[in-house]
């Protein structure tokens, strides 16, 4: 298949996570949109599971490259770039839910597809530099590692609740509040913690 007919392919499965869940995908109706034989998702991308794959390592990799060019436009404040990463983050799971669970869900593993594969390294290396930047001096790098995943999953938690109408209304502030509030305190426990022996959630204890 021609570089451009693959283009086609993708570019129309991606439409169709705009408003469908990956699980529902018609195969036959995004070739048909791309003008190609209903068989061509299955055999030019080795089966259902190599397309959808495919299809969430370039809808990933856009992603990636819109989160880190938020990060940079944020400045050289750690906190700051922390703030504008996880601020895309949150975009990218209420403007393209579909696609952030395909690429992140069940459906496909991230060595199903090379270009998923390099978009998660790079996410991941995105999350890494900017948690890893607001570490103080001698945090170990399996303690940053764990603390990415405190940081990402506060995110991400954050991100479906209030994407799911789940924030009570008796809570009197907006998503960027919560958002900003919550990675206040992590940051700020994460700079009084030891990092010989830390808190995994990064807060201190009496």
């Amino acid at each position: 298949m021609s570089e451009k007919l693959e283009e086609r392919l993708l570019d129309a499965a991606l439409e169709r996570l705009k408003t469908h869940p990956a699980d529902g995908l018609s195969l036959r109706d995004i070739a048909r949109e791309a003008g190609v034989s209903h068989q061509a998702p299955y055999v030019h991308f080795s089966g259902r599971r190599g397309f959808l794959a495919a299809v969430a390592g370039r809808g990933l990799a856009r992603a990636a490259v819109e989160a880190a060019a938020a990060v940079e436009a944020a400045g050289d404040v750690p906190t700051d770039r922390l703030r504008a990463l996880a601020h895309a983050y949150v975009g990218f799971v209420q403007t393209e839910p579909h696609l952030h669970d395909l690429a992140y869900g069940p459906l496909v593993d991230k060595a199903d597809h090379p270009t998923l594969q390099a978009a998660a390294i790079d996410y991941w290396d995105l999350l890494h530099d900017c948690v890893g930047a607001c570490q103080p001096h001698g945090t170990s790098e399996p303690e940053t590692l764990r603390r990415c995943v405190t940081a990402w999953g506060t995110v991400y938690g954050i991100a479906r609740l209030t994407a799911h109408h789940q924030v009570p209304s008796s809570v009197a502030a907006g998503l960027d509040a919560i958002l900003d509030g919550a990675l206040d305190s992590l940051t700020s426990g994460w700079l009084v913690t030891d990092g010989a022996s830390p808190d995994p959630l990064g807060v201190t204890r009496s």
